[in-house]
């Protein structure tokens, strides 16, 4: 497959954020779970529901995926604090979709497919987040990204 991204040198945030959000900015209430990878490029993965347990993939790219680490700090002290009482109370460890960490975030949806293994694709969705707000341990608002440039 011929790769047709551009130097890193060329990106600008423009240029990444026209590539990023093609269909607009949408704003939801998400949670979030202790369940993340990075991807090759350095971009956060995060496993987040929506609307009564939909499932998504919600990504943090670019230039962007630099500012999250006070969001992984929290979703890692959320499930270490679900880790402890499970201890405490002596009962099994908790799920991990179980321990949710509220999230509003600002973003666009893109489709993603998935091939399995007899050559079907499945469509799913991912959300790219550009600028999201959560509550840190004092109850302020902590609001990290920007908006995408036009």
């Amino acid at each position: 497959m011929q790769n047709r991204r551009a130097p890193t040198s060329e990106i600008t945030p423009k240029r990444e954020d026209a590539g990023l959000f093609k269909k607009g900015i949408v704003k939801f209430d998400m949670e979030l779970v202790p369940y993340k990878a990075r991807t090759s490029r350095g971009d956060l993965v995060v496993k987040g529901f929506f609307q009564n347990n939909t499932q998504v993939d919600v990504i943090f790219a670019g230039r962007r995926a630099m500012e999250t680490a006070p969001l992984e700090m929290c979703l890692e002290r959320l499930f270490a604090q679900a880790v402890r009482m499970a201890i405490r109370s002596n009962t099994q460890s908790p799920n991990v979709d179980n321990v949710r960490f509220p999230v509003q975030v600002e973003g666009s949806w893109r489709p993603h497919f998935l091939r399995d293994l007899s050559g079907w694709e499945t469509r799913s969705y991912q959300f790219l987040v550009a600028q999201w707000t959560f509550a840190d341990e004092a109850g302020n608002p902590a609001e990290f990204g920007t908006l995408p440039i036009r």
